[in-house]
């Protein structure tokens, strides 16, 4: 009888041992797969923040197309959040609980990153890659698990003041912007360089979300009679600006963030005399008909022939290139823990699509600080350092 239940005991062991193992591995991370949450805005007004998301994705196809990772293929799980914090809240509550990610990449919209910062330090052991979203304070102060791959607002606002004032003769600089947290992200970095080099602005006004008509700020920005214009607008709203500045006689040049692209900004406004004065923060490499390009081109339309290319289809790619990588350097063996390791130590990486090299140290998580700008002044997009003469 003892011997019986000494048999059974050990039994009952080894069954709980093999049952109990599963537990043991990493979360979502079998044998064959690593499960990356995605999110971004599918649908609404800000949808065309859905290519960085596209490029992103078809980054990790492409892995698995040629063989996945440490015999892992990549298996992605996709929300919309229409860049609406609510709905980012609760996409990402589902991809973590419900879909059990291994990580997550995504997020388009700043305010909508900064409304999961929360979640993300209650799962401090969940790596997260922002996808597109530009605030600086998303990176700083630094969280461990939080990594920021392309240029924050900081850097983007700081390129454009430099830029604006390599323009002969440029003193006068007025602000056009959203007030929300977007716009802010973007105008409290501004106004304190500006103010580091004894500048203020001529004119200061607010274009809001959703607005139809951009007369009186024009208006007022037409008296302030600036020599540069720095824009901080999604696509709608500085459509509706450039379009209304023609119609206003506003003939100062407009220099903006990469939240918008150049070639979309060209089709939208249908009308080269109102945008052949607009530069755009670049983000990227070279333009997209560049030979060296090609191959990111060619990539992207692979997978997602049915989407637009421009500059928004490429923003997602460094993050997820350097999500790669870092799963690469993890090893077979893979762990969260070894995965924020190995982008922790991701230094001067560049596979020749962003503006300047990626590096990530346990204490900098924001890993660009460089960029140009692009602008369209007869039929093709040309990228420049400084204001280019005889424009």
């Amino acid at each position: 009888m003892k011997k019986s239940l000494a048999t059974a005991a050990l039994f009952l062991a080894a069954s709980m041992a093999t049952t109990a193992s599963p537990a043991l591995a990493e979360t979502g991370v079998t044998d064959t797969t690593i499960r990356i949450g995605m999110f971004g805005p599918l649908t609404g007004p800000t949808a065309i923040g859905s290519l960085p998301l596209f490029g992103a994705a078809a980054i990790y196809k492409d892995v698995n197309a040629h063989g996945g990772i440490n015999g892992r293929q990549i298996e992605l799980m996709i929300e919309d959040d229409a860049c609406d914090p609510n709905k980012t809240i609760s996409a990402t509550k589902k991809l973590i609980s419900q879909d059990q990610v291994f990580m997550v990449h995504g997020g388009w919209c700043s305010g909508t990153v900064m409304a999961i910062k929360p979640e993300l330090a209650r799962n401090p052991d969940l790596p997260y890659m922002v996808l597109g979203a530009a605030s600086s304070a998303i990176s700083s102060p630094v969280m461990a698990n939080l990594f920021h791959p392309i240029a924050t607002t900081t850097t983007v606002t700081h390129t454009m003041l430099d830029f604006a004032l390599s323009k002969p003769g440029a003193k006068r600089i007025a602000i056009i912007s959203h007030s929300d947290e977007w716009g802010k992200s973007h105008i409290n970095p501004l106004l304190e360089y500006m103010k580091s080099k004894g500048i203020e602005p001529v004119e200061s006004v607010w274009l809001e979300r959703g607005s139809t008509s951009a007369t009186s700020q024009l208006l007022k920005l037409r008296s302030a009679k600036p020599d540069v214009v720095l824009a901080i607008l999604y696509p709608p709203e500085l459509t509706l600006y450039l379009r209304d500045a023609a119609k206003y006689g506003v003939k100062a040049p407009t220099v903006t963030t990469q939240g918008v692209s150049i070639e979309d900004m060209v089709h939208r406004v249908g009308n080269p005399e109102a945008t052949k004065n607009l530069f755009v923060f670049y983000p990227l490499s070279s333009t997209l008909d560049a030979p060296e390009f090609g191959k990111w081109k060619d990539m992207y339309s692979k997978y997602y022939p049915n989407e637009p290319v421009e500059t928004l289809s490429f923003m997602g790619m460094t993050g997820a290139l350097a999500v790669v990588e870092a799963l690469k350097r993890a090893g077979p063996d893979l762990t969260r823990a070894k995965f924020i390791d190995a982008l922790n130590k991701l230094h001067d990486f560049n596979p020749g699509l962003q503006s300047g090299p990626l590096t990530f140290t346990p204490e900098v998580h924001a890993g660009i600080s460089s960029g140009k700008m692009i602008y369209w002044p007869k039929d093709h997009a040309e990228i420049v350092a400084t204001y280019p003469a005889g424009h």
